[in-house]
């Protein structure tokens, strides 16, 4: 990583604060402070810098590409036209509009947010009734939108076929238009909430499986114009082969990342931090047809969740520590503080514990991380 001086100058913005007001103030800070680079490193401000970095001719993501990217709609209508998503969508205005949009896709379907992340407000649907139900459900959780909500703006519902699969996820990077494939990772959701309770680095799949998806991943990234920097890209392997989810112009969420680091020995955030300051890249030195087919890992790793057992007030979680003193445990965390409100999932932030694990093989890690949480106990407030 590079050697960073001492921040010569800090600034805050409201909250409020327009896109266009980030940029004068950017204008104002560069006679004053000049700099050469500008950066997000999460996806609530990547608008801002990009305007920003179009306004000053510096190397970021292109406005458009942030705005598409978060628009999961015109994303897959831009892909579709150059057959890269065999998956039509649309977005309904109202309940009606939806159920005809459901009977012109074909049952199942899927409605979620279409600005949302998280899993949040994801439901796959089968009928009319179920169709408006999950429609005013996603326009509830679309309306939760900032920093740590469940949407990064206020978001329609979107509603589009669903695909029959595994799914799977991606982390990449990419320099100067070229993306190195760090980890296929594979995903354990919860079939009732649809929220994500585990991953595995590497996915349990086979050469062949690795090589379909890592291709069509970067395929994605190179039709979407992604030019630098780390992208986690959500995939299902179905009949057909690999379809897409979402992809996002960031580093994976949930841990996924010491994952990759665990499994394969690459540190992606050191990676980010220094092409963001300086430029420049350093490859993780690995064989790239090699890492396409799977053949770069070292090793193993996985993370499970617990989601609240009943709607209450935590008082604490037990076994944590006891697990803390396990060889293979890199982590094991409790995600909400005492007197925290939990109830049923709705989305990742609700999610109440995790533990992060090593192992040789992947299916040992499943089983040891899956198995730990089982450990853990759950205890409650009373009512006062």
């Amino acid at each position: 990583m590079p050697d960073l001086e001492v921040n010569d100058f800090v600034g805050l913005l409201p909250e409020s604060a327009s896109t266009e007001e980030w940029v004068q103030t950017a204008r104002a800070i560069q006679t004053l402070w000049p700099y050469e680079r500008v950066t997000a490193l999460a996806e609530i401000d990547q608008d801002k810098a990009a305007a920003i970095a179009a306004d000053q001719n510096m190397e970021y993501h292109a406005p458009d590409l942030v705005r598409v990217v978060n628009d999961k709609h015109e994303m897959r209508q831009r892909l579709a036209k150059v057959s890269l998503t065999r998956v039509d969508s649309e977005l309904p205005r109202d309940e009606h509009e939806a159920v005809e949009s459901a009977r012109r896709l074909g049952y199942p379907v899927v409605i979620k947010p279409n600005g949302g992340r998280g899993s949040a407000g994801v439901r796959i649907v089968e009928s009319d009734s179920a169709v408006i139900d999950a429609f005013r459900y996603a326009s509830e959780i679309g309306t939760d939108s900032g920093a740590e909500k469940a949407c990064l703006i206020s978001s329609p519902p979107m509603i589009e076929q669903f695909v029959n699969g595994r799914e799977f996820s991606v982390e990449a990077f990419s320099h100067e238009g070229n993306h190195v494939i760090a980890a296929v990772t594979e995903k354990f959701i919860d079939q009732a909430s649809k929220v994500e309770i585990g991953h595995v680095v590497p996915a349990r799949i086979s050469g062949l499986e690795h090589e379909q998806i890592t291709e069509f991943v970067d395929a994605i990234l190179t039709a979407l114009g992604i030019r630098f920097g780390a992208t986690h890209t959500e995939v299902m392997l179905s009949e057909h082969g690999p379809e897409l989810i979402e992809t996002h112009l960031r580093k994976a969420g949930d841990e996924i990342l010491e994952l990759v680091r665990d499994a394969t020995g690459w540190t992606i955030d050191e990676a980010t931090v220094d092409q963001a300051a300086t430029g420049r890249f350093i490859h993780p030195g690995w064989d790239e047809a090699v890492a396409r087919t799977g053949g770069h890992y070292t090793g193993a790793a996985a993370i499970w969740f617990a989601q609240a057992e009943k709607t209450g007030r935590i008082d604490r979680i037990q076994g944590l520590d006891e697990l803390l003193s396990q060889t293979e445990v890199r982590e094991a965390k409790a995600l909400v503080a005492k007197g925290t409100l939990v109830g049923a999932a709705r989305s990742s932030l609700d999610r109440v514990a995790r533990v992060r694990v090593v192992a040789q093989d992947s299916d040992t890690a499943v089983a040891i991380a899956s198995g730990y949480m089982e450990t853990l106990s759950f205890v409650y407030q009373e009512d006062s």
